[in-house]
């Protein structure tokens, strides 16, 4: 897995600011002290700087007295909202696969970061730096990332209990009295010249022999283009498109998480999209009808399968959605399209 770089993208301020709610931090000290506005935090589009995000990460850690915040944060992510990206993880070929789509997934969403997988004797380790920041200054976005890299690993195996041979970090060791607490499992290796997570190289062989490659591609494709339109444009309906695109296949996947997500109100979201001249509903199904086509098209998998990767409880309220939006059932459209 070739390091890659990825171009700078300002992080969205609200997913942090719902966080530090649910964990019952006080940012209003916080904020002061960083001159994060009120309106920032509050605008549909509100973003900071990257500097201002690690500062932010690590003042909050400390006046929280929480010195694991990053782990906290990171575990609060539940493999069952990989969504969409849980499926090609879940569904690459081989573990080999699944850490390149993983690979490719993060550096797109991650400003400032590259990843690689080193090879060392009988171990793998999947790295992640943080270019141009002392390692000291991005501590807990660092432990965060490296938890949900962990968490990622385990969903691919589908194993909960899966723990990292080693975890590495730049940054110095804490205190006896804080590392007693250390949340994560495994041999912990601090003031390291990378942080990453070490596996098994007998891992990369692990092989899932029920998938569909060209299932497999579309939905690969349809996340990772939503992520670059979402970069390039940052407009409030390619945001809309990338969270429903990343959680195709769960069906909690609603207008009141998105717009919980997004740090505003159904209304306000529905407002905003009204203003756009569409919906949620309808930014959904033009997602999940295109998707639709395409792996009825060209692949073989079965509509049971297409429709529970779609999110759709079974295969029947998928033949009714797909007839609605298109005139024909899911088994007509591939007879008609489908190469002879």
């Amino acid at each position: 897995m070739r390091q890659q770089q990825t171009q700078s993208q300002k992080p969205d301020i609200r997913r942090f600011h719902q966080e530090f709610q649910r964990l019952s931090i006080d940012t209003t000290d916080i904020y002061k002290q960083l001159n994060i506005s009120d309106d920032v935090v509050e605008a549909d589009n509100g973003s900071i700087s990257m500097i201002k995000y690690y500062e932010l990460m690590e003042l909050a850690a400390e006046t929280s007295n929480r010195p694991y915040l990053g782990i906290e944060m990171g575990l609060a992510c539940q493999t069952s909202d990989l969504g969409m990206l849980g499926y090609m993880l879940r569904n690459a070929p081989t573990f080999e696969r699944a850490l390149e789509l993983l690979h490719n997934y993060i550096v797109i969403l991650t400003p400032e970061a590259s990843t690689s997988l080193i090879e060392e004797s009988d171990n793998c380790i999947l790295t992640y730096q943080i270019s141009n920041s002392s390692p000291e200054k991005t501590r807990q976005s660092m432990e965060m990332t490296i938890t949900q890299y962990i968490l990622m690993i385990r969903h691919i195996l589908q194993d909960d209990h899966w723990q990292p041979e080693r975890i590495y970090f730049e940054h110095s060791q804490p205190p006896a009295e804080v590392l007693k607490d250390f949340p994560l499992g495994g041999e912990v290796i601090f003031d390291h010249f990378f942080s990453g997570v070490s596996f098994p190289k007998d891992l990369m062989q692990y092989a899932n022999n029920d998938f569909d490659p060209k299932l497999l591609e579309l939905l690969e494709n349809q996340v990772l283009q939503t992520l670059k339109d979402h970069i390039v444009s940052d407009s409030l309906l390619d945001h809309i498109r990338l969270l429903i695109s990343s959680n195709l296949g769960n069906t909690e996947i609603t207008a009141d998480n998105v717009a919980s997500e997004l740090g505003m109100s159904r209304r306000t979201m529905h407002r905003r999209l009204s203003e756009n001249g569409t919906t949620f509903n309808a930014l959904r199904e033009e997602i999940v009808l295109h998707i639709a086509k395409e792996s009825l098209s060209k692949t073989s998998a079965s509509i049971t399968e297409l429709a529970h990767k779609l999110g759709y409880a079974d295969s029947s309220a998928f033949d009714r959605a797909f007839k609605r939006l298109t005139g024909s059932k899911p088994l007509e459209y591939r007879k008609q399209h489908s190469p002879h």
